[in-house]
């Protein structure tokens, strides 16, 4: 989130809370522009936020660098900041950008139409604008943004007021208390024009004016700018009016003053504090062309506000106000002794302007809300992508082509062997990714069998053994073996494990289909386990797995991105699979961008659950862990997903270290795990299954002394009775051919376990 100052920062406050209570564990960052707002993000949003830091300035090297520091899905940008580069590098990032409490000024509004054609294409780039009124929905269309983005919506500086502490402030038997807010003197920063016009002078001759007539009458004088107290404090002493400085009353609070007389505040943060105690308030930076001050918070304790002609830095709130009768509006310098004078003499009507006021307010308490709700489907929509400088992306943009030709090249070399492939003669059904790296294919692979086997079929499983060592081309095993994690591969030990089919395992897996076949003839369907793009052996059910945190590779074939081919070569799905995607909004932005390659199959979603831990040596249940301070450890295509999960649990991750996927632990590189579990204060080690099917037989030694337990995960389809619907309509899975008879249960289980060698 970008606030430029403090006025934008109160207001990020607000959604900020809202944003976090609704996703604890999604980190937010702020950055600012000025040393102001630096000071307020720091006093405010400490607690709130995962860093604060400057906003770079608008040069693409600059921003590349925070880009892929922070990673951000999503940009939240305040009020009226456009920046050309800033915006083009965050949607070259994948992240989705959004404009919000969006305001285009009527002092600014005629230098930005004269730059209407710099502003129209950068304008296009925003996903959603928010802003503040009418006024400004139509300014923003006028410069060149699209009708279908733009939006109103209520102002976040509603919410960004506080309940402030009440302050014990002595009112000196007053009976009318008077505030002058904020009051701004000749050619102060921040004034739209220069002039002469003293607000603290207009005050004090209202106040002497009023005094005869009012004479328990107290004003409490707030001038805006520190470097004004003394100077104030010096034209009440020439007027002759009675004062006393709030300074000097905190030093000796005996100290009493004689009404009519004039508080002086001069300190910073009580104001806020004391608007209940007035009668009316007068808001300054008004009446001379400063550009006015946030009226909400005197209006949010029921106090009727006066303000001057300058309000264009709160044009649209006080439109607002105007609109619902709840402020008054001077346009003279002399009308501000008369506005005064007749709430004083009219308690009711100035009771009846601040209620007005206060329930307006009060009318608007959950913009956050609102805001939010339209800001989480941007979130979820998000596909990041790498940031790459020009030279990087060319280069890795031309090896990107010849891995994307060279997958075309082979998948046509291998349509003339169609005929043969096709006469396995059960159905072939696979389970495979578009991108590389993990999508949860091994688990759903053996959730599928496990429920193929409840259902009454008889599966068996064929993977290609990654990293395997062993000088048969093919092996098949029986449900349970024990077999050698180097003769399988790691994801055919986990199926081998989990004791429910026959495991077949080669790089052919025509040829390992057939001699499964032959040992385990009671087998009527193939689960083919990342067969995707495996072109020697025609399936009759794609099953494609999506990664819901990238589940579009970073939309780039490698290496420029994570897909193995093209986004199109979804459309040879019969049915896709969202894992990791435990929101909805999530899910329903992936299935929405997957309509766009493949708008017939079915899209369902697979929720990983947490079965349990397991002890590394006996592989038993543990019940619970013996402290939540753990050091993460593992090999995978996406780590994030395992480091999400133990975040879920409520553990304290207090190191983690990502290996490569598949990766073959050696004892020194898990000692150096250890050492740092016991450098960062860890009180056991964690990892997944299949990092600990790669751990050496002396794990005990490389990690002593620490115990090591992994996580078993399993996936469950949201909609299982729609998938297996599916999964048994014979237009898919049996292609016009007869059901396969299947044998029954004790027949299977005689088969032992074999490799190919005999066969061949």
């Amino acid at each position: 989130m970008h606030a430029v100052s403090v006025g934008e920062v109160a207001s990020a406050v607000a959604l900020i809370k809202k944003l976090r209570s609704d996703e604890p564990s999604i980190p937010i960052y702020l950055s600012v522009s000025t040393v102001a707002g630096r000071r307020a993000a720091i006093h405010n949003a400490f607690s709130l936020v995962d860093g604060i830091f400057y906003s770079p300035l608008d040069y693409a090297s600059a921003l590349r660098r925070v880009l892929r520091a922070i990673r951000p899905a999503l940009v939240i940008v305040l009020e009226t900041e456009i920046w050309p580069n800033f915006y083009a590098e965050v949607k070259r990032s994948g992240a989705r950008l959004a404009i919000v409490n969006g305001r285009i000024s009527t002092r600014a509004w005629p230098r930005y139409r004269t730059l209407k054609s710099f502003f129209a294409p950068i304008l296009h780039l925003p996903d959603i604008l928010l802003v503040q009124s009418a006024a400004d929905r139509d300014r923003y269309a006028q410069l060149g943004a699209p009708a279908s983005k733009l939006e109103i919506a209520a102002n976040l500086k509603y919410e960004a007021r506080t309940i402030p502490d009440p302050i014990d402030l002595p009112s000196f038997g007053a009976e009318q208390i008077w505030i002058a807010a904020s009051t701004a003197g000749p050619n102060e920063a921040g004034s739209l024009v220069r002039h002469s016009i003293d607000e603290d002078e207009i005050v004090i001759r209202a106040f002497q004016a009023l005094a005869p007539e009012f004479p328990h009458l107290l004003l409490i004088l707030a001038p805006r700018q520190p470097a004004r107290f003394a100077p104030v404090a010096r034209k009440l002493e020439t007027s002759g009016v009675r004062y006393l400085r709030r300074t000097a009353l905190k030093a000796n609070r005996s100290l009493t003053l004689e009404l009519p007389g004039v508080l002086l505040l001069d300190t910073i943060g009580e104001l806020s504090s004391i608007y209940s105690l007035a009668q009316v308030a007068f808001v300054g930076g008004s009446l001379a062309p400063r550009g006015g001050h946030n009226v909400i918070e005197p209006a949010a304790a029921g106090v009727p506000v006066i303000v001057g002609p300058h309000m264009e830095n709160f044009e649209a709130i006080t439109c607002d106000f105007l609109q619902a009768g709840a402020i008054i509006q001077i346009n003279h310098q002399a009308d501000l002794l008369t506005s005064v004078r007749e709430l004083l003499l009219d308690p009711a009507r100035a009771a009846e302007l601040g209620n007005r006021a206060q329930q307006f307010v009060a009318g608007k308490k959950g913009v956050s809300t609102s805001i939010a709700r339209r800001l989480w489907p941007l979130y979820h929509a998000a596909y990041l992508k790498p940031v790459h400088n020009v030279v990087s992306r060319s280069v890795l943009g031309a090896l990107a082509l010849l891995w994307r030709n060279g997958g075309l090249v082979r998948r046509r070399n291998f349509e003339h062997y169609a005929d043969w492939v096709t006469n396995l003669p059960v159905p072939v059904v696979s389970i495979g990714g578009i991108t590389v790296g993990g999508s949860g294919k091994t688990p759903f692979t053996t959730y599928l069998a496990k429920r193929l086997t409840e259902r009454g079929y008889s599966p068996a499983i064929l993977t290609r053994g990654y990293q395997r060592r062993s000088p048969a081309p093919n092996l098949v095993f029986g449900p349970g073996s024990t077999v050698p994690r180097a003769i399988t591969g790691d994801e055919a030990q986990i199926f081998l494990r989990s004791g429910i089919a026959p495991v077949g395992i080669g790089a052919n897996r025509y040829e390992t289909a057939n001699i499964l076949l032959r040992q385990f003839p009671s087998t009527d369907v193939l689960l083919l386990d990342d067969g995707f793009q495996h072109a020697r052996v025609k399936r009759d059910l794609d099953v494609v797995l999506l990664d819901g945190l990238d589940p579009f590779g970073q939309e780039g074939v490698v290496p420029l991105g994570r897909l193995r081919e093209p986004l199109d070569a979804l459309s040879r799905a019969g049915a896709l699979v969202v894992t990791r995607a435990e929101t909805d909004l999530r899910f329903e932005a992936i299935r929405d961008r997957v309509r766009d390659y493949n708008p017939r199959a079915p899209v369902f979603r697979a929720l990983s659950k947490t079965r349990s831990w397991r002890d590394y040596r006996s592989g038993a249940p543990v019940k619970a862990l013996p402290s939540r301070r753990v050091a993460a450890f593992c090999g995978l295509g996406n780590p994030r997903n395992f480091w999400l999960t133990l975040e879920s649990l409520g553990l304290e991750v207090v190191f983690r270290w990502a290996f490569g996927d598949h990766h073959v632990y050696k004892p020194f590189e898990l000692q150096r795990v250890a050492h740092q579990a016991r450098v960062h204060g860890a009180d056991i080690l964690v990892t997944t299954e299949k990092d600990r099917l790669n751990c050496p037989s002396n794990l005990d030694k490389a990690i002593s002394p620490f115990d090591l337990a992994w996580l078993e995960l399993e996936l469950e389809l949201d909609n299982e009775a729609a998938f297996f619907a599916l999964f048994e309509q014979e237009r898919y899975l049996w292609g016009g051919r007869p059901r396969p008879r299947r044998a029954s249960s004790p027949g299977r289980s005689e088969h032992k376990e074999t490799s190919d060698t005999g066969d061949q």
